[in-house]
């Protein structure tokens, strides 16, 4: 058996001079004098953490459903029951079909590289905890090094064990199979821990860095593709909510928005910001996000692999040819009174502001949430949220709801909702009611966002259900992009799922709680290297 299990860890050689810096990936462990020199005190050792934050959104891979994280958070929010597939096209319609995460054969591979990315945030972050300690340098660099190092690592593990595990119960003691935990780089075969083992592990790391962040608080951070205190704090916040530990995910939620300094911004929804909307991490409600390069991409046809070729309005996307649209059963739910409500067209082909390329179809409820200037910034890339100030306070608000705490996360609730549209009311309900109006929020704020509906879902044991098919007597699609209007006689109960003529079927209109297929399969390539690693049912 290798020593190092190259497909569990994905190591890679690479050029490690100082001018060439932004090439850092991961390094090879056997190269002596390239990680002499990246470690050789803290400001060279702060390239290998940015690394982390390149490797996050890298989008260097050859198919066109891979760029790293943003890509991930696309694949689960298809799998969701408020992200609707339109018209048919290749990419990402066998996730809304729920069999591109258990098809091991599949040409593009997708679940060994997502797999093997965050296995690869793993493998660096180890590597840099193995060496921060042991080298000279300022001692403010050195915890802000490890704090960020650590948070990776628990964030890393914590997304492959809600996607590839079973959910974490609560009321249960969690024995079922986890994932592999790797604290280290010997990347010899392991056993899948415990999923109770692996949140153990996750609290233990996250716990961490934010000791080490807080150390750093003096430290000035390059931009907000960096782990400061607060995104950590954001990341112990979510796992707490995802293990059922109401009251102290809704404390640590409640601290970032206190004392984080990000806070709700008017100008997220607003339509004087249309061009760019969702794509500028200087938003001060964003906390988290990948930062794009800006690079033009028009010699090449566009950057097919990044976050906004898939879901906005940028010339060579994908989403023109089947645009992403909210299931208009949730957009229903909706009052005209609230700005999001304008993030998606229920009639396209009367909207007087629709944002859509010249050559892009139209599709009922298709969404306007990210949008892009193609005037300005033809074919570029654009930032993208992995973390957003009203999402600690759902968070807070939730924590508060569920460990009998009503009158916090009433104030919660109201403040966000509110702030979105003036009608909103103070709620009054308590327990389920009113985490129902908590989630409620987080569908309609949080939409298509780092695929948090589709983990709700999974943490809180529910099914997927995009809504029923129209009734007999009601069009029943599909619907084609040569029509100049909008489709009438619809069925007012049905929900927009596969009405486009996308070939979904009947089988992913309704994913039971508990089903198997909520786990993602563990790629043969892990089974093959790592024997001890047992294999999910198929």
């Amino acid at each position: 058996m290798k020593k190092i299990n190259s497909l569990a860890l994905l190591m890679a050689a690479f050029c490690l001079s100082v001018s060439c810096s932004e090439s850092f990936l991961d390094t090879e462990p056997t190269s002596s004098v390239a990680e002499s020199t990246i470690f050789s005190n803290t400001e060279t050792a702060l390239m290998a953490v940015d690394g982390i934050a390149r490797i996050m959104h890298d989008c260097s891979t050859s198919w066109v459903s891979q760029g790293s994280y943003p890509t991930f958070c696309l694949h689960l929010a298809m799998m969701s029951d408020d992200v609707i597939y339109t018209y048919t096209h290749t990419q990402f319609k066998d996730s809304q079909n729920w069999v591109r995460h258990r098809d091991l054969t599949h040409k593009y591979y997708d679940i060994n590289y997502y797999w093997k990315v965050f296995y690869r945030v793993i493998s660096n972050a180890n590597k840099i905890i193995s060496y921060i300690d042991r080298i000279p340098g300022d001692e403010l660099t050195r915890q802000w090094i490890k704090g960020q190092a650590y948070s990776y690592r628990a964030f890393c593990h914590f997304q492959l064990v809600q996607t590839w595990a079973q959910r974490y119960d609560a009321s249960g003691n969690n024995t079922q199979l986890g994932i592999v935990i790797r604290t280290d780089n010997e990347g010899t075969p392991k056993a899948r821990s415990s999923v109770e083992e692996v949140y153990a592990q996750i609290l233990s790391d996250i716990n961490e860095g934010i000791s080490c962040l807080e150390q750093a608080a003096a430290f000035k951070k390059h931009d907000k593709s960096n782990i400061d205190q607060w995104v950590a704090k954001g990341i112990k916040a979510r796992v707490l909510l995802n293990m059922g530990k109401w009251a102290e995910a809704a404390a640590v939620a409640q601290d970032v928005v206190d004392n984080s300094g990000a806070c709700l911004a008017v100008s997220t929804y607003a339509d004087t910001d249309k061009q760019n909307r969702f794509g500028e991490a200087s938003n001060d409600e964003w906390m988290w996000a990948c930062i794009s390069s800006r690079t033009d991409y028009s010699q090449f046809g566009g950057n097919r692999r990044c976050w906004h070729d898939h879901i906005s309005n940028n010339p060579t996307t994908d989403n023109n040819t089947s645009p992403k649209a909210i299931n208009r059963l949730l957009y229903n739910t909706i009052p005209d009174t609230d700005v999001r409500k304008a993030m998606w067209s229920a009639d396209p082909y009367s909207n007087p502001n629709l944002y859509i390329a010249a050559a892009g179809k139209k599709a009922m409820y298709m969404s306007q949430k990210w949008l892009v200037d193609d005037i300005v910034m033809k074919y570029a890339e654009r930032d993208v949220p992995y973390m957003r100030f009203p999402e600690m306070m759902l968070i807070a608000a939730e924590g508060y709801a569920r460990s009998n705490q009503p009158a916090k996360a009433q104030q919660l609730v109201y403040d966000l909702g509110h702030f979105r549209d003036p009608s909103y009311s103070k709620p009054t309900e308590s327990g389920d009611a009113l985490c129902e109006k908590i989630l409620w929020q987080r569908r309609v704020e949080l939409w298509a966002e780092a695929g948090l509906r589709w983990l709700d879902l999974k943490r809180l044991n529910l099914p997927c259900d995009r809504g029923p098919a129209p009734r007999a007597g009601y069009n029943q699609g599909p619907w084609k992009n040569s029509d100049k209007v909008a489709p009438s006689n619809i069925d007012p109960q049905s929900s927009n799922y596969d009405m486009y003529g996308s070939e979904l079927g009947e089988g992913a209109r309704y994913i039971p709680a508990g089903d198997k297929r909520w786990q993602w399969l563990i790629p043969t390539q892990e089974i093959n290297a790592n024997p001890l690693c047992e294999p999910n049912e198929l």
